[in-house]
């Protein structure tokens, strides 16, 4: 059985990048990243995204494993991320130990039309992590 910390959207899908980049400072309104549908991968996972008002719901695709996370907002580009239920997990994916005690702060940084980098912090460890999530699109 495969162990996942799962959650960037956490330790296991962001990739470790240097401190020293800076938040896009001239983007003023973020707000079309509170709700929504967005994506990101690492290596050969797939994790999907549903962002309401109150919850981040993110679903391992290949996994089955569906983890709900509610969401508060310090101000438009800063969002604070803690384990709210496992709504789905039919594999029985192993999770981390401490994994219903992350809470994770997360800043949009580097924002175009499609996607922004998402800067975070967990207070399970003091690394910086960056992901990039995308904006899902209808065809």
């Amino acid at each position: 059985m495969k162990f996942y910390w799962f959650f960037p959207l956490l330790f296991f899908a962001c990739n470790q990048v240097d401190d020293s980049k800076k938040d896009n400072q001239n983007i003023k309104n973020f707000r079309e990243w509170r709700v929504g549908n967005f994506h990101y991968s690492h290596d050969s996972n797939k994790f999907l995204i549903h962002r309401t008002s109150e919850f981040q719901e993110e679903f391992l695709l290949q996994e089955g494993l569906l983890v709900r996370f509610k969401i508060v907002w310090e101000n438009d580009s800063i969002y604070v991320v803690t384990f709210d239920s496992i709504l789905s997990n039919p594999n029985r994916t192993e999770l981390a130990f401490d994994f219903q005690q992350i809470q994770k702060t997360c800043t949009i940084t580097e924002v175009t039309s499609s996607s922004y980098i998402e800067r975070s912090v967990s207070n399970l460890n003091d690394i910086t992590n960056y992901t990039r999530i995308i904006k899902n699109r209808r065809n």
